[in-house]
């Protein structure tokens, strides 16, 4: 059997053009996925982490509180940012 083919390897995942370097996704959960801890997730090999969710109306609006929510360290890629609309 080859390596490549046993269950549970921890293999990539590709997202359009994105390469993930596993399937590991930090889901994202309101006051839960702040940045902290986005980058204990990341440090521990999250394939991608996901910002908490921000209404489109704040994020558009350009206030400070929700996009400090959508940011990420430096050293964190890739992003997803999860954007809530209701309009």
């Amino acid at each position: 059997m080859q390596d490549d083919k046993i269950i549970g390897k921890n293999q990539g995942l590709r997202v359009g053009s994105i390469n993930l370097d596993n399937c590991a996704i930090l889901a994202p959960m309101a006051g839960i996925t702040d940045l902290p801890f986005r980058k204990i997730a990341h440090e521990f090999g999250a394939g991608l982490v996901v910002s908490e969710m921000i209404a489109s109306e704040e994020f558009v609006s350009a206030k400070l509180e929700p996009l400090q929510r959508a940011m990420a360290a430096k050293d964190i890629s890739p992003l997803a940012v999860q954007i809530a609309g209701r309009e």
